[in-house]
């Protein structure tokens, strides 16, 4: 196993160094100069060339990509030329609410798609097997934004049941943070369910026509023992791919759900960022998406090493 980790740690490290240089080369590719932003309205040249100074835009660029590299391989994530703040603060506060979301979720997603999965996977073909279908191809088209807004004029509005948005911190009070995230997680966590809902039907019905699961069959094992037993075990495989891929995605892609219900979370910073010309935002808030979506993949390995012995050789 540790050679196995081994492995995939090597890959990870290269990977992550690829990603921080697309990152910073393509910051540079959009168009305006960043000291013009900064400067407001005296743009005077004392300022412009005290800005490019200061934050080493006037150093060329591999010389900018290496001091920016050292400081965060170092941890220092810059200070951000918008607010003033540390970024590494910045995301620190940031980043636990959008995880909290991304989490909560994918919970949601899979205590929906793999129970629904499986029973349109056993009864193919029959009225189960259409009704997932349905939801699974209307999680799929409705568009997040408008679901959060309907979920909002039903259960704010009207019923009165769940705050309209905002964010309550869980240590401040448990029940609001579960009352103020409950509507956005059901919001993403529909159209991951119904990618995972579909994707586990698919695997499922290929392991249920294997000839260990005629085997199991023909041994008079109960058919819930054939099923969750060896069929699901084997099934589950490609659905832990998709679902750490899904969290990834959610982790980055929250953005419009976090409009919606006012969650000021990791979305909302990197979008200030970019509009604000930001660059260290930006450039902060990108290697730790891409950081964690390694470390989800890695984890995925290691899921698929436990479930299936014969992927470590």
């Amino acid at each position: 196993m540790l050679r196995f980790l081994a492995g995939r740690l090597a890959v990870a490290v290269p990977t992550l160094l690829l990603v921080s240089v697309l990152v910073f080369s393509l910051q540079k590719l959009l168009p305006g100069d960043p000291a013009l932003a900064l400067a407001g309205e005296d743009r005077s040249p004392e300022i412009i060339a005290f800005l490019r100074h200061k934050y080493q835009f006037d150093q060329p660029l591999p010389v900018q990509y290496w001091i920016w590299l050292k400081a965060f391989a170092s941890g220092d994530l810059g200070t951000s030329v918008r607010t003033g703040l540390p970024i590494g603060r910045m995301v620190a506060e940031k980043l636990p609410v959008t995880l909290e979301l991304s989490i909560l979720s994918m919970i949601i997603a899979l205590a929906i798609g793999v129970p629904a999965g499986v029973a349109a996977a056993l009864k193919r073909g029959g009225p189960v097997d259409y009704v997932v279908g349905v939801l699974g191809l209307a999680g799929l088209s409705i568009p997040s934004f408008w679901f959060g807004i309907m979920l909002i004029l039903l259960f704010s509005v009207t019923l009165g049941l769940l705050p309209s948005g905002g964010y309550v911190p869980f240590l401040e009070s448990p029940w609001g943070n579960l009352k103020t995230m409950l509507l956005p997680s059901v919001v993403l966590g529909s159209a991951s369910a119904a990618i995972i809902m579909r994707h586990t039907r698919s695997s499922m019905l290929t392991v249920l026509r294997q000839d260990f699961v005629r085997t199991a069959r023909a041994k008079g094992l109960p058919e819930r023992i054939v099923v969750v037993r060896h069929a699901l075990r084997n099934g589950l495989i490609p659905v832990v791919t998709l679902a750490t891929l899904q969290l990834g995605q959610l982790l980055s892609g929250a953005v419009l759900t976090e409009q919606v219900f006012g969650i000021p979370g990791f979305g909302k910073m990197i979008v200030d960022g970019v509009f604000g010309r930001d660059y260290a935002v930006v450039q902060a808030v990108v290697m730790c998406a891409a950081a964690f979506f390694l470390l989800l993949s890695l984890l995925a390995d290691l899921a698929y090493a436990a479930l299936n012995p014969r992927i470590r050789t």
